[in-house]
C-alpha cells in the first residue's frame, strides 16, 4: 500500500513531495457527517426562530393586576409583543441572496457557521435585553434574522461540493430538521417554563447552538479537497461523480450569469414550485393552532400536541420518499427530470386535493381533520426530492445564489399569507373562513406545480460552467508545506489541512 506520508504527486511535469500527514480512517463518511450536522443546524436555527413563540406565554402577564407572584414577567402589551415577534422577519430576507453570493465566493462553511454562532450568542443575551426595553429585544431579533438568512443558500452551496446527484434527495431531508425543531421546541420549552422560568428557554437554546458550532467547526469543510480526514476512496469517488461541475473556492471569483439565470425556463419552473410550496408551508405552520382553536375548541395542551404531529410526519415521509427516489436514480430507472417532476407533483398536487377535502369538511371530526393535515404535511416532505435538490441540479456552481433569489422572493407568501387569512377571518368570521383559506392554498399549489411540470428540468444548465484559470504551481516547497497545497491534477487544487476557518493544521 502507498505510504501517504512519503509519496510523491506528479502533475504537469513537476514532482512535489506529499507532506500531508497520514489520514485517520473515518468511521462515518465525511459527507454523512456533513448531512448530520446540516440536520442539527436546521434543528437549532428553528429553535432560535420559534422559541419566542412559546416563551411569550411565560414572559408577559398582560391584564394581571397582581404581579407579586410574577416578578419575572415583562410589562409588555400586545403591541410590544407583536413588534418583537415580527422583528426576526424584518431582516431575515435581506441576507438570503448576499448569503448565497458570499458562500459562492468564500465557501459556505464559514458563512453559515458564523451566522448561526452569532444568532446563538444573541440568544444567551436575549433575556437581559428584554428587561431593558422591548425595542432592544426587537433589534436583537432583527440581527438574528440577518444572521440566519444565510443558512439555506450556504447549505445549498456546500451540498453542490459534497453531495452527488444520486444522493441529493436524501441529503435534502436534512432541511426538514426545522420541522423536527418545531415539533420538539414547543413541548420542551413548556416543560422548562413549568419547572424553571422563561429565561431558561433562551439559555438552553444558546448552549445547544454553541455545542453544535463546536462540532461544525471540527467536522465540516467547504469541499472534499479541503477535508484533512476524509478517506482517499471517498475523496476520489466525490471528485469522480461531481467532477468539474463546481469550481474551487481558491480560484478567481465566479461571475454570476444574471441574464442567463433570469432567461432560464427551468429556473422559473423551480421558482414557481418553491413559491407554491412556501405558501402552503407558511399558511399551515402559522395557522394550524388558530384553526384547531377556532374550529374545534381544542385546549392549548392538546392544540400544541396535534399541531406538532404534521411536522413529524413530514420528516418521516421525506426520509422514506427520498431514499426511494435516490435508489431509482442510482439504478437509472428514472431520469433526474422525471424524479423531480414526480416529487413536485407529490408535494403540491396531493396536498392541494387534501386541503380541498379539509375545506369541505368544515367543522366535522377533529380526528379526521388532524389526519388530513398530517397526510398533507407529510407528502409535502417530497420537496426534499423535488424543488430543493432541483436548484443544485440546474447549477452546482451557483446553487447558493439561485436559492438566495428564491428564498428572498418567499417574502411574498410570507407577507401575503397571514394578511390573506386575516382578511378572510374579518370577512367570514374566525371559524368560517377556513374553507376559503384551504381552497386558496390548494389553488396556489396547483398553479405553481403546473408551471413546474411545463418548465422544470433536472439537467445542468450550460451557464453553470464558468471561465476560470487554473492556479499556478509554486516552486517554493517551504511555502508549499506551510499552505499544505497538493495538486492531484490540472484544475484540482486540494489544500489538505486548510480548514474552512483558515486554520492550518500542523503535525
Amino acid at each position: 500500500m502507498e505510504d501517504v506520508g512519503s509519496s510523491y504527486i506528479f502533475t504537469e511535469g513537476k514532482t512535489m513531495p506529499n507532506t500531508a500527514r497520514k489520514k485517520k480512517k473515518l468511521l462515518v463518511p465525511a459527507r454523512v457527517q456533513f448531512g448530520i450536522m446540516a440536520f442539527f443546524m436546521f434543528f437549532v436555527t428553528q429553535m432560535i426562530r420559534s422559541n419566542l413563540y412559546i416563551a411569550r406565554v411565560g414572559m408577559t402577564d398582560v391584564g394581571n393586576a397582581t404581579n407579586e407572584s410574577h416578578s419575572n414577567k415583562l410589562n409588555w402589551g400586545e403591541p410590544e409583543t407583536g413588534v418583537v415577534l415580527s422583528a426576526f422577519y424584518w431582516s431575515y430576507w435581506i441576507t438570503e441572496l448576499p448569503g448565497g453570493l458570499l458562500a459562492q465566493r468564500f465557501g459556505g462553511c464559514r458563512v453559515l457557521g458564523f451566522g448561526v454562532l452569532l444568532a446563538g450568542l444573541l440568544n444567551l443575551a436575549f433575556p437581559l435585553v428584554c428587561r431593558l426595553h422591548y425595542g432592544a429585544a426587537a433589534v436583537v431579533r432583527a440581527i438574528q434574522g440577518l444572521a440566519l438568512g444565510v443558512t439555506w443558500p450556504a447549505t445549498h452551496a456546500l451540498s453542490a461540493h459534497w453531495i452527488p446527484s444520486t444522493e441529493r434527495s436524501k441529503f435534502m431531508t436534512t432541511y426538514h430538521g426545522s420541522a423536527v425543531g418545531t415539533a420538539l421546541t414547543y413541548p420542551l420549552s413548556g416543560l422548562i417554563m413549568a419547572v424553571l422560568d422563561w429565561q431558561y428557554v433562551f439559555y438552553l437554546t444558546g448552549v445547544v447552538t454553541l455545542t453544535w458550532y463546536a462540532f461544525w467547526w471540527y467536522l465540516v469543510y467547504d469541499s472534499p479537497a479541503l477535508h484533512p480526514r476524509i478517506s482517499n476512496a471517498e475523496q476520489k469517488y466525490l471528485e469522480r461523480v461531481i467532477g468539474d461541475s463546481v469550481a474551487s473556492h481558491k480560484g478567481p471569483p465566479l461571475q454570476t450569469p444574471w441574464a442567463s439565470i433570469l432567461l432560464s425556463r427551468p429556473f422559473w419552473g423551480v421558482l414557481f414550485a418553491s413559491q407554491g410550496l412556501m405558501w402552503g408551508t407558511i399558511t399551515l405552520s402559522m395557522q394550524l393552532p388558530a384553526y384547531f382553536k377556532s374550529a374545534y375548541m381544542l385546549d392549548i395542551r392538546t392544540n400544541g400536541f396535534v399541531s406538532g404531529i404534521p411536522e413529524l410526519c413530514k420528516f418521516a415521509f421525506s426520509l422514506v420518499f427520498s431514499t426511494a427516489t435516490d435508489y431509482m436514480l442510482h439504478k437509472e430507472y428514472l431520469s433526474i427530470t422525471a424524479v423531480r417532476k414526480i416529487s413536485v407533483a407529490t408535494s403540491e398536487f396531493i396536498p392541494a386535493a387534501l386541503l380541498i377535502a379539509l375545506g369541505l369538511l368544515s367543522r366535522g371530526s377533529a380526528t379526521v381533520a388532524v389526519m388530513l393535515l398530517a397526510v398533507a404535511c407529510a407528502v409535502g416532505g417530497a420537496s426534499s426530492s423535488g424543488s430543493l435538490p432541483n436548484i443544485v441540479d440546474l447549477s452546482p456552481n451557483f446553487a447558493g445564489t439561485l436559492l438566495g433569489i428564491i428564498k428572498t422572493l418567499t417574502l411574498i407568501p410570507g407577507v401575503l399569507s397571514p394578511i390573506a387569512v386575516s382578511l378572510l377571518s374579518s370577512s367570514f368570521g374566525p371559524s368560517d373562513c377556513w374553507y376559503y383559506v384551504f381552497i386558496i392554498s390548494a389553488a396556489i399549489y396547483i398553479l405553481c406545480g403546473a408551471v413546474f411540470m411545463l418548465l422544470g428540468s433536472g439537467e445542468m444548465q450550460t451557464w453553470n460552467q464558468p471561465q476560470f484559470k487554473e492556479l499556478p504551481v509554486t516552486e517554493d516547497s517551504s511555502q508549499l508545506h506551510r499552505e499544505s497545497i497538493l495538486y492531484t491534477g490540472p484544475g484540482h487544487p486540494s489544500p489538505q489541512h486548510d480548514t474552512c476557518y483558515g486554520a492550518i493544521a500542523t503535525d
